[in-house]
C-alpha cells in the first residue's frame, strides 16, 4: 500500500495572507484553492491508496467539506497539523501508522508545489519501491556564489548540485523512524531527505521538472497562473 501526506498547515510567512488573513495554500489558483491542484493529481492515481491532509486546526472542518465533494475525495483526511513542516509530517505518519496494516511506502508533498503531474508521482513511486528512500530533484544551472558582507567571496561548483522538489518518498517505516530519530536528537528540517540521511538512509535522486514550481512569493502564483491558462489554451492536461 502506497500513501501520501501533504503538509498544509505552515503560515506562508514569505508570501503573506489574503484580506482574509488566509495563508497561501489556502490562495486561489485559476479557480480552485492552491493545495486542491496537487491532492487532486495525487487523488487520481490509482497506486495511492491514502491520503493525509495536514492543515491549521482552525480550517479542519472546513476542508473536510470542501474534499467530501470530489468522488475521488473518498481516500483523502483532514487532521490538523503542527507548528512546522516537520511537525506536520510527524502526525501525517502518526496517523498513517494506526491503519491496518501501514502502509509499505509514503510520499510527501508540499501544497505550495500545485503543478504535480502524474508522471512525477510515478517516476517517485518506481525510484522509492526500487530504492527505499528518493526525491524529486532538479540539476542547478544558475552559477552559485557565495557571499560575505554582500560581496562574492566564492564561486561554488554546480556539477553536483541539485535543487531538491517534492514529491519526497520512502519506506513507511524508514520515515517514520528517522523522524522519531531527529525529535531525539533536536534536529529541525524541512526537508525529509535530510531526516532520511540523518538516520542513515541513501536518497535516490529523481528527475524533477522546471514545471514543479513551489508558491513562495506572489510572482510565483503568477507564473503557475500563465501555464495553467497556456496549457488550457492549446488543449493539454492542466498539470505538466
Amino acid at each position: 500500500m502506497i500513501a501520501a501526506i501533504i503538509p498544509a498547515a505552515g503560515s506562508g510567512e514569505r508570501f503573506g495572507k489574503d484580506q482574509d488573513g488566509k495563508a497561501k495554500q489556502f490562495l486561489q489558483l485559476a479557480g480552485k484553492p492552491l493545495y486542491e491542484w496537487s491532492l487532486k493529481e495525487l487523488c487520481a492515481h490509482e497506486d495511492i491508496s491514502q491520503i493525509v491532509l495536514l492543515v491549521p486546526a482552525q480550517e479542519v472542518e472546513s476542508i473536510k467539506w470542501e474534499t467530501s465533494q470530489g468522488i475521488q475525495m473518498s481516500k483523502v483526511s483532514v487532521i490538523a497539523g503542527g507548528a512546522s513542516r516537520q511537525q506536520s509530517v510527524v502526525k501525517g505518519l502518526s496517523f498513517l501508522s494506526q491503519s491496518q496494516p501501514p502502509p509499505d511506502y509514503v510520499l510527501v508533498h508540499d501544497a505550495a508545489r500545485p503543478m504535480l503531474s502524474q508522471k512525477m508521482i510515478q517516476d517517485t513511486i518506481d525510484a522509492v519501491t526500487k530504492f527505499g528512500a528518493c526525491t524529486l530533484a532538479l540539476p542547478v544551472s544558475d552559477t552559485i556564489k557565495k557571499t560575505e558582507g554582500g560581496t562574492v567571496s566564492e564561486t561554488v561548483d554546480r556539477s553536483q548540485l541539485v535543487q531538491i522538489q517534492t514529491p519526497q518518498a520512502a519506506k513507511f517505516t524508514w520515515l517514520l523512524e528517522a523522524h522519531e530519530k531527529a525529535i531525539a536528537d533536536n534536529l529541525s528540517t524541512t526537508d525529509d531527505s535530510t531526516i532520511l540521511q540523518h538516520n542513515g538512509h541513501k536518497v535516490h535522486i529523481v528527475p524533477g521538472s522546471a514545471y514543479n514550481l513551489k508558491i513562495t512569493n506572489p510572482e510565483d502564483l503568477l507564473i503557475c497562473q500563465s501555464l495553467i491558462f497556456s496549457q488550457k489554451a492549446n488543449g493539454l492536461q492542466a498539470a505538466i
